[in-house]
């Protein structure tokens, strides 16, 4: 009887250990399972795990490899509400003002084609003399052409400001079995996190302390009426 309990009493007491050990680890904070995740898919050239969860690059030949790290600080979250309706209508809205204004300015140069054409010759020979007729619509023309990049230039911005703004909910919110992203139905907030962590970095054969944070992203909200609740997304490292 004696000699069972002792048996019983020894196999507690190297269980223990290991049932502490589990404990902590299920408990480990849900940044530290993140970045475990991140740092050992950049060890292992993982570039399929790493396009999904981050959307910076942390290479081992330039950044060297993270073999461990602690979280010193975890920040308070920042919401920021989500424009998307707006970002799109300011997209559409200057789509159609550069198509109206290139409608415009071809009815330009097609009633003045040929004096056109002919101050089009000129501009290439430096020893041209334009009169006073062609003098005014050169400048006409002139601003025409700034006019045309200044539309471009703001097209382009804005279609970069929703392209931007979409990127981090698309990436968070990618999930198996789940609807594709829809801007123009989506209502919710972007969650940012700062996660402050000294990290053990090896490159080149040696082993040095960084200190370094990590921002987490991922959006909240709902589409169709339907709740969504994206997955972390790693958008910045400094001090990497």
């Amino acid at each position: 009887m004696r000699s069972r309990v002792r048996a019983a009493l020894a196999v507690a007491l190297v269980l223990a250990p290991l049932s502490i050990l589990a404990a902590a680890c299920s408990s480990a904070p849900p940044e530290q399972q993140i970045l475990n995740q991140f740092f050992r898919a950049a060890r292992t050239r993982d570039n399929e795990t790493l396009a999904r969860m981050s959307a910076v690059e942390f290479s081992p030949r330039d950044h060297g490899e993270v073999t461990s790290f602690t979280i010193t600080n975890v920040a308070e979250e920042r919401r920021t509400p989500l424009t998307y309706r707006q970002l799109i209508a300011a997209q559409q809205r200057a789509a159609e003002d550069e198509t109206e204004f290139r409608q415009r300015r071809v009815e330009f140069e097609n009633a003045n084609r040929p004096a056109l054409e002919a101050i089009a010759k000129m501009e290439r020979d430096p020893t041209s003399k334009f009169t006073p007729a062609q003098e005014k619509l050169k400048a006409e023309w002139d601003k025409w052409r700034q006019d045309a990049q200044a539309m471009s230039k703001q097209t382009a911005g804005a279609k970069a400001a929703l392209n931007n703004a979409i990127g981090p909910a698309e990436a968070s919110l990618a999930q198996p079995g789940q609807a594709p992203f829809a801007a123009d139905k989506f209502e919710g907030e972007l969650v940012s996190k700062d996660v402050s962590i000294e990290a053990e970095v090896r490159k080149d054969g040696e082993t040095t302390t960084k200190p370094m944070v990590v921002t987490l992203q991922w959006v909240v909200g709902t589409q169709d009426g339907q709740p969504r609740n994206g997955r972390p997304i790693i958008a910045r490292i400094q001090g990497a």
